[in-house]
């Protein structure tokens, strides 16, 4: 998605772009996306690659800056006239948007993690999941994880599970909100 103009109350008005977490895309954000929008701030929610509506397949996204190159892609597309943005990261989100912090430091204004995975200076960004794997498989519930890629360069991948999305990450959502997430993960 395009980053959308600037229009309404003027000042006040900010800039939002907001960041999906593990298997799930710019959907998730329909409910806060109308909000903001209704209070006259300007939102744009983003699809990872492979994620949501991208159809990046996941075997062209080797690295971190390709998969967070929709994220990356719209901060670069910004003037340097336009005021910065504010970024919104849920779970894994965390990952391209402390990287896009990092190569667009001068277009962010704030950076808001929720629930999500932090910057950490000491670990490679797959740190956590490495971390995660080792806990038992009945921990995870239906959540499948594995390797795709070449033997020299393997690429980590989980697919959520409705199990463990109505255990771990909906249970106190409404329930036609964890339907909805059950339909689009990928």
């Amino acid at each position: 998605m395009d980053v959308e103009s600037k229009e309404g109350n003027g000042k006040n008005q900010k800039r939002f772009v907001l960041v999906h977490g593990l298997c799930h895309g710019a959907w998730t954000w329909y409910k806060l996306k109308t909000q903001l929008e209704a209070a006259g701030h300007c939102v744009t929610a983003v699809d990872l690659a492979a994620s949501g509506i991208n159809m990046t397949r996941l075997d062209e996204i080797p690295t971190l800056v390709d998969y967070s190159k929709p994220l990356l892609d719209i901060l670069s597309s910004l003037g340097s006239d336009e005021d910065k943005v504010i970024l919104v990261a849920h779970s894994m989100g965390g990952i391209p948007v402390a990287l896009a912090a990092d190569i667009f430091p001068s277009k962010i204004s704030a950076i808001v993690f929720v629930t999500s995975f932090m910057p950490d200076t000491r670990n490679p960004p797959a740190y956590v999941l490495e971390n995660l794997s080792s806990t038992s498989q009945m921990d995870w519930l239906d959540t499948v994880t594995g390797f795709s890629g070449t033997p020299d360069r393997p690429l980590r991948f989980s697919l959520a599970g409705p199990k463990s999305m109505a255990k771990y990450a909906y249970q106190l959502s409404p329930l036609e909100d964890l339907v909805l997430a059950t339909m689009l993960v990928r």
